[in-house]
């Protein structure tokens, strides 16, 4: 715990310092955006190598080629009307339906996993992360700002739901009994769960608090930790999906390179389902 602990310090560390580099150079979106395309790459990286120790045999380079240039045309190039694409958050919901679906029977491997691993690769991690970077250019047509959403709004979905794992982990530590799901993940229980929640709609309100300190328009702190629950809520199937996929792989962790975390994958797990979600949220609380 104390590893994880660390680590999770200097990974907000790390990342804060860089998008502060990046708005020197007026640019701490395209900062922030190349972190999520580093952590979407490697974490698709170790996904491959996860299926491949299910005898699966996925084209690494070019599942992630393809991921690299989905997300650079999605954050540079996509227009609104793909931005705002009913049909991409209806292809996302399919996907989520599908991923949650898994947890019912852990240990079957899906179909389309076992045909089409790169493509799978792909829609799990790159395309359903790709709505952190629709994010940034939400037009703020309720709240008058300097014209959209910003990085604001990518940060708060990240603290909805990585505070989510980190109540958890301290109040399930400290008060866990009674667990939520033994088979696929031994150490998650209902009540860190609860505190996870309750972690995650104090940071919310704290970050929206902080914004607007800063002199930047955003949600009220009341109304970010409302809005972070079902963030919160779903962020934790999410990161027990992946779950899913470690154990049919007999893997404890998908990496090795973060001390007390382990890999890229186990750093944006929880993530999957939450980018899309929150990507809604704030469409429907902004337009």
């Amino acid at each position: 715990m104390k590893d994880r602990a660390l680590s999770t310090i200097i990974l907000w560390l790390a990342v804060g310092a860089f998008i502060w580099i990046g708005s020197r150079f007026n640019a701490s979106e395209i900062f922030a955006f190349c972190i999520l395309a580093a952590l979407t790459a490697v974490a698709q990286w170790e996904f491959y190598k996860l299926s491949e120790s299910c005898h699966e045999q996925p084209d690494k380079t070019q599942g992630i080629l393809i991921g690299l240039i989905y997300q650079f045309f999605i954050f540079f190039f996509s227009p609104d009307i793909y931005r705002h694409s009913i049909y991409t958050l209806a292809a996302a919901t399919v996907i989520g339906i599908h991923l949650l679906s898994l947890l019912r029977n852990p240990t079957e491997r899906p179909l389309l996993l076992r045909k089409m691993p790169t493509f799978y690769g792909f829609i799990y991690i790159p395309f359903m992360l790709s709505f952190l970077a629709f994010i940034p250019e939400l037009k703020t047509g309720k709240v008058p700002t300097q014209g959209s959403v910003g990085l604001s709004g990518v940060i708060w979905v990240v603290v909805a739901t990585k505070f989510t794992d980190v109540g958890g982990l301290v109040i399930g530590t400290m008060f866990g009994k009674h667990k939520i799901a033994p088979s696929i993940s031994p150490a998650k229980s209902w009540e860190g769960c609860a505190g996870g929640l309750v972690f995650s709609a104090a940071a919310s309100a704290l970050f929206a608090w902080a914004v607007s300190a800063a002199g930047f328009e955003f949600m009220s702190p009341l109304r970010s930790a409302i809005l972070a629950l079902p963030i919160a809520i779903v962020s934790i199937p999410s990161d027990l999906v992946e779950s899913v996929f470690k154990r049919q792989s007999t893997s404890k962790d998908s990496g090795h390179t973060i001390p007390g975390i382990g890999g890229a994958l186990d750093l944006i797990d929880s993530l999957i389902l939450t980018a899309p979600l929150g990507f809604l949220i704030l469409a429907r609380w902004y337009e």
